[in-house]
C-alpha cells in the first residue's frame, strides 16, 4: 500500500489529507507520508491566512518537502494531495492528481475537485462516441500533475467554498474506488454502499470494491465526514 491520510480536528473546523503515492512501493509510500505530514504541520502553522490560501500554502510546503527529500538521495518519487476543509457549514480544498473528492446527496453523487489524470481527457472521446468507457478507465490513470517537488501544472484550489446541506456524506479517496463510484449510472452495488448507514462508512466502501473482485482492493483509501447542522465543523 503506497497511501498515506490525516485527519486533524480543529476548534474551528475538520481537515482530512489523503495522499496516494507513485514512483515503485517505497518510493511511492515515502512521499506520500512525507507530503501528509508536511501538509499538516504547514496548516497548523497558517492559522492566521483566508482558508483558500492556507491550503494552497500547506501543498506548496508538502510539495518541497518530497522534493527536498528526493532530492537528497538521488531518488525520484512523487504522491497525489487530495486535502478538504470542513468549517461552518461549507468545504474547502485543495488537491493534485486524480484522487476524487465526492458528495453523495440525497441518492446523487457529486465529485467536486478536478481530475488531473489523463481520464478526464478520455472522458471527452467517450462523450463523444470514440472510445468505450471500459477502453478510458484502462487507460486514464496516467497523471497529468502530482507532488513531485517540481513546479505544480495543475493544481484545484477554488476561492469560494461549497455550501453543504444536513446528511452530506464527504468522501476523500485514493483511485482505488474508480471502478465502483466512477461508472455512470451507479450499480446497484455501489448505491448500496453508499446508502449503508454503518458508523463505519469508510470500510463499507472498501468492502465494495473488494465485492467487485479487485486484485488491489486492499491499497484503497477513503475517509469520510458526515455533515450535520448540529456540529457545523
Amino acid at each position: 500500500m503506497e497511501d498515506a491520510y490525516a485527519l486533524r480536528h480543529f476548534p474551528g473546523g475538520s481537515l482530512a489529507v489523503v495522499c496516494d503515492g507513485m514512483g515503485g512501493h517505497d518510493c511511492g509510500l515515502q512521499a506520500a507520508e512525507l507530503a501528509s505530514r508536511a501538509f499538516v504541520k504547514a496548516f497548523e502553522a497558517a492559522n492566521d491566512k483566508v482558508t483558500s490560501q492556507r491550503l494552497l500554502e500547506s501543498l506548496n510546503r508538502a510539495n518541497d518537502a518530497v522534493g527536498e527529500y528526493f532530492q537528497k538521495r538521488g531518488l525520484y518519487g512523487g504522491c497525489t494531495l487530495l486535502a478538504a476543509y470542513i468549517s461552518s457549514g461549507v468545504l474547502w480544498w485543495v488537491s493534485v492528481g486524480d484522487s476524487p473528492l465526492m458528495i453523495w446527496r440525497h441518492g446523487r453523487l457529486l465529485r467536486l475537485n478536478a481530475d488531473h489524470s489523463m481520464r478526464a481527457i478520455y472522458e471527452e472521446y467517450v462523450k463523444a462516441g470514440t472510445m468505450s468507457f471500459e477502453d478510458a478507465m484502462a487507460q486514464g490513470h496516467s497523471l497529468r500533475s502530482a507532488v513531485t517537488g517540481e513546479k505544480i501544472p495543475l493544481v484545484d484550489n477554488p476561492p469560494t467554498p461549497c455550501l453543504l446541506l444536513p446528511g452530506d456524506r464527504i468522501m476523500l479517496a485514493s483511485d482505488g474506488v474508480d471502478e465502483l463510484l466512477l461508472p455512470r449510472p451507479l450499480s446497484e452495488l455501489a448505491r448500496r454502499v453508499l446508502d449503508s448507514k454503518s458508523d463505519n462508512f469508510s470500510a463499507e466502501i472498501v468492502e465494495g470494491c473488494r465485492e467487485l473482485g479487485r486484485d488491489d482492493a486492499d491499497n484503497v483509501t477513503v475517509l469520510s465526514m458526515e455533515f450535520s447542522p448540529a456540529n457545523r465543523n
